[in-house]
């Protein structure tokens, strides 16, 4: 169920990129939101939240290619809606990368989407923050498992350029986590 509702496999089916791929893409996704967008369900917990985020941000040239544009603003109105609750609920996710892939959902959502802005500075704060509690001196992680390792590397540097595009700053402890994680990798 996690897996379905953090919406990773979506990455398989971009790098499959034909038209069959994205009609299946569209059809799961609008599915979703017909029967989860609302806040109702197993996946609206902070983690798996900005995941899905991340996956829908990352993707929504290919998903939302060919369709209406009723099925755009239901696509834009549920990310909104996952967005404010991203912004209340972060601080409940589990410490760790659990809460990573919360405020990289929520910084996405702050960068990306219209009347969004005034989320990130308190999540690029927040994640600043969050690194400089769970990233050691060494560049491990408490849970010192190297899978979960790479994740919270991967997302601290997609938020990195993220910022970056924007011509924001990362907060220092940020940049000071992604510099300490790297020569472990």
């Amino acid at each position: 169920a996690e897996e379905i509702h953090g919406f990773a496999w979506l990455d398989d089916l971009v790098a499959v990129g034909d038209q069959k791929a994205r009609k299946l893409a569209q059809a799961w996704l609008w599915a979703w939101i017909a029967r989860y967008g609302k806040g109702r369900g197993p996946g609206w917990t902070p983690e798996l939240t900005g995941r899905r985020v991340i996956r829908w941000i990352h993707h929504a040239l290919f998903v939302l290619r060919g369709r209406e544009a009723a099925d755009s603003s239901a696509f834009f109105a549920a990310l909104a809606a996952q967005a404010q609750f991203l912004a209340r609920r972060w601080p409940s996710a589990p410490p760790g990368l659990a809460r990573f892939e919360a405020l990289t959902g929520l910084l996405y959502a702050g960068l990306s989407l219209q009347g969004m802005q005034h989320l990130v500075a308190p999540a690029r704060d927040a994640l600043g923050a969050e690194c400089a509690r769970q990233v050691d001196a060494q560049g491990g992680i408490p849970t010192r498992n190297p899978e979960e390792l790479l994740e919270v590397f991967t997302l601290l540097t997609w938020a990195q350029l993220a910022l970056d595009e924007a011509d924001q700053t990362p907060a220092p402890g940020h940049l000071e986590a992604i510099a300490r994680i790297a020569p472990t990798l």
